[in-house]
C-alpha cells in the first residue's frame, strides 16, 4: 500500500523520520496541488504497473503450459489461442503472481482509463481463461477468486 506524507512539518529529522516508517514520498505544506498530482501519480504508476522484470514468459501449471509471448495455452496436445483482453488479464495476474489483483486494477489494465463497469465483462473473460488453464474450471486451483477482491493466480512451478 502506497503512502505519502503531507505534512507542515518541515524539518530534516521529520521528514527522515517519515521516510524512515516507510513512505514512499514526504510533502511540506505549502505544495503545489499539480506538484502534489504528479507525485502520487508517480507513486501509483511504480506501485500498481510492475512490468515484467525476469525472463520467465513461459510457466507450467501442472501438465498445463502457459506462453505469454506466444499467448497461447498448451492443454492436453493442443495449443488454446488466447485472445486480447485474456492475454492481459493472464499477464496482470502473472506479473502479480500468488497474490491478488483487484478487480479495478484488472479493468484498468485491460480496458484503460474508461474501465468503469466492466467488472461482469472481466468475470466472463476469467471463466473463459479458467476453461483453457484449469483441469476443472469449474473447481479453479490456480486461477482462484477472491471474494469482493479480485483474482489471484497460483503459480508454483515456474520455466
Amino acid at each position: 500500500t502506497p503512502v505519502l506524507f503531507l505534512s507542515a512539518r518541515g524539518e530534516d529529522e521529520d521528514r527522515l523520520l517519515g521516510l524512515g516508517l516507510g513512505a514512499d514520498d514526504y510533502v511540506v505544506k505549502p505544495f503545489l496541488p499539480r506538484e502534489l498530482s504528479l507525485r502520487l501519480m508517480a507513486i501509483l504508476k511504480r506501485v500498481y504497473s510492475s512490468p515484467m522484470t525476469d525472463d520467465h514468459y513461459v510457466f507450467r501449471l501442472e501438465e498445463q503450459t502457459i506462453d505469454l509471448d506466444s499467448a497461447v495455452v498448451h492443454k492436453n496436445h493442443k495449443e488454446l489461442p488466447l485472445t486480447a483482453k485474456e492475454h492481459a488479464i493472464l499477464v496482470k495476474l502473472y506479473e502479480n503472481r500468488n497474490r491478488i489483483v483487484t478487480n479495478d486494477a484488472l479493468c484498468l489494465a485491460v480496458w484503460g482509463d474508461d474501465s468503469y463497469g466492466y467488472e461482469n465483462t472481466l468475470m466472463v473473460h476469467i471463466r473463459r481463461l479458467r476453461e483453457k488453464v484449469e483441469p476443472n474450471p469449474s473447481k479453479p486451483i490456480y486461477l482462484l477468486t477472491a471474494k469482493g477482491l479480485g483474482y489471484k493466480l497460483l503459480v508454483k512451478e515456474i520455466r
